[in-house]
């Protein structure tokens, strides 16, 4: 754990944290640590930042930019955290709600009551987009509900896992992310995307409502991603991650 004192050491070192959502964000002491955290570190680094990237629960992560522990949560949608500074600039477009099922399942994705049909998995604080949200809190306290919510770490992982296992029937989460981890378990061919809820939404590296300087980190991230896109730098890198263009224009 890293050691709160950090923050007033320097004002040059920002602190960003999220739980691993590769290749997104993936962990804390991989050698690639994410695609919008190398892009953080190089369009920071154009104004005279350094990053710290931290891996953690994410509604600790939100817990701990609100109270100004930590400078900036990765991987945010607007609704996740609607009172922090969202750059002008998205760093990634991505749908919030892609459905996965196994292959040989022959559920199908129709409407919102097609889901009372399955055993839904979500993970606890998530944004999964104004539809899905209002389902998951429409549900989540009926004595019938069919929705199993994770949190703590490794999500992704213990999710898929629920999944092929047969414990829940339909995982819900952004299609790179559930692709780039199955294919690390070995299942990629066990799981078949089923469409999603709602179309691609910006996601954002967020800053803390309560710090005085994220209007100012908000900004010079947006500055650095700009000169990235010019050079050609943010496709290289989304390259290195498998990331195709349609996610970061």
């Amino acid at each position: 754990m890293f050691p709160l004192a950090v923050l007033s050491n320097s004002d040059r070192l920002v602190l960003i944290a999220g739980d691993n959502w590769c290749p997104v964000n993936c962990g804390e002491n991989d050698k690639d640590k994410g695609f919008m955290i190398d892009v953080a570190t190089e369009a920071l680094a154009i104004s005279g930042y350094e990053v710290r990237y931290i891996e953690m629960p994410w509604l600790r992560a939100i817990h701990q930019a609100r109270e100004g522990k930590i400078h900036a949560i990765v991987g945010a949608f607007k609704d996740d955290a609607p009172d922090f500074y969202f750059p002008k600039i998205p760093i990634l477009k991505l749908s919030p709600n892609t459905l996965f099922t196994l292959a040989e399942n022959t559920w199908a994705f129709n409407n919102q009551h097609s889901l009372n049909k399955v055993r839904l998995g979500v993970v606890q604080g998530y944004d999964y987009g104004h539809l899905l949200n209002a389902y998951i809190k429409s549900h989540r306290t009926s004595p019938n509900s069919y929705i199993t919510q994770i949190s703590g770490d490794n999500v992704v992982k213990r999710s898929l896992l629920l999944l092929t296992s047969k414990r829940i029937d339909v995982y819900v989460d952004a299609d790179p992310v559930v692709w780039f981890q199955a294919k690390r378990m070995g299942i990629i061919n066990k799981i078949k995307s089923v469409g999603s809820v709602s179309p691609r939404e910006s996601a954002y590296i967020a800053f803390s409502p309560k710090l005085t300087s994220s209007e100012k980190l908000s900004l010079a991230l947006d500055l650095g991603v700009l000169r990235l896109q010019l050079d050609g730098r943010l496709a290289v890198i989304a390259k290195k991650y498998g990331l195709q263009e349609i996610h970061y224009r």
